[in-house]
């Protein structure tokens, strides 16, 4: 996991990565960067910057004099005497301490256990037999309560901000990007086949599962940047990703038993058809042959 250390050979390397010192500046650089980008204390005493202030240094927070001056807060049994020699001995540069902070951060590991024990609910839920769109509209709203206290989550914003400057900044995020993408497909192929769904034709698992990775962290992003937003509804436990989840379900997803076979375009057309023909105030079914269909429906017919 930490491939940027200061050693020449790999058993060096695996020496360094289990020191205790390692872990102690690393512990020291996640608390740093849990109070500059973690979630605000919402309190009345809590302190936000000057108005009109802007940080120009990214990353400025995580210099080698601070790390090592946050060795001291360290609980045990991490040691607490660090100094900027020492950090270097182990890190060539802060690049290098940078990029590996960044690997770990991202690793399953960090995870905290609370959002762990809601991608094992969504699992389970998702496959099961109550109301589904209430499942999947309570398994959106834990995924950003288990976001919001996550701190790697605010860092990965600020390094994606930075991956196309930064080589190591962005293999770190298509690892932590390939990791979630495979341990959330698995949820939502289990979803699929436990309730009788499938995929509309021409959308894949992978495509599904992007879009909703995507969704979440767009609602995240605007809910931490914009507050006021009411993205989320604690009150009674919804949100708009809820909202959005559901939409794309509905739009991508068709049941095994009773296919119709056309693809997310051709069941919007299709239904934009039977307004035209219907009307609020007519009840007769258009001619089916003014639906759009899948091919193989067209063949069938013939």
């Amino acid at each position: 996991m930490l491939h940027h250390l200061n050693r020449r050979t790999a058993f060096g390397r695996q020496e360094a990565a289990n020191d205790p010192v390692t872990a102690a500046y690393l512990a020291a650089g996640m608390r740093l960067v849990s109070m500059h980008v973690g979630p605000a204390e919402k309190t009345e005493e809590a302190v936000g910057l000057d108005e009109g202030s802007v940080d120009r240094s990214v990353l400025g927070f995580l210099s080698q004099r601070a790390v090592a001056a946050e060795m001291a807060n360290n609980p045990e049994p991490f040691p607490r005497c660090g100094n900027v020699s020492t950090m270097r001995s182990t890190w060539k540069s802060q690049s290098d301490y940078i990029a590996d902070l960044l690997s770990f951060a991202f690793s399953p590991g960090y995870y905290p256990e609370s959002y762990q024990e809601v991608r094992a609910f969504g699992a389970e839920t998702l496959a099961g037999d109550g109301p589904f769109a209430e499942e999947v509209e309570d398994l959106a709203y834990r995924v950003m309560q288990a976001i919001e206290e996550m701190v790697s989550f605010r860092l990965q914003l600020i390094a994606s901000a930075c991956a196309e400057r930064s080589e190591v900044t962005r293999q770190a995020l298509e690892a932590k990007y390939h990791r979630a993408h495979c341990q959330w497909k698995q949820v939502y192929a289990e979803c699929l086949e436990a309730r009788g769904l499938r995929l509309r034709p021409g959308m894949t698992l992978d495509q599904l599962t992007a879009i909703l990775t995507s969704v979440v962290e767009g609602a995240m992003l605007r809910e931490i940047g914009d507050p006021t937003a009411e993205i989320r509804d604690p009150v009674e436990r919804r949100s708009l990703l809820g909202t959005a989840a559901l939409a794309l379900l509905n739009g991508c997803l068709e049941p095994t038993g009773e296919p119709d076979g056309r693809s997310v375009a051709q069941a919007l057309e299709a239904m934009v058809v039977r307004s035209r023909c219907c009307g609020p105030d007519r009840l007769t079914t258009p001619d089916a042959a003014l639906l759009p269909a899948h091919p193989a429906h067209m063949h069938m017919q013939q």
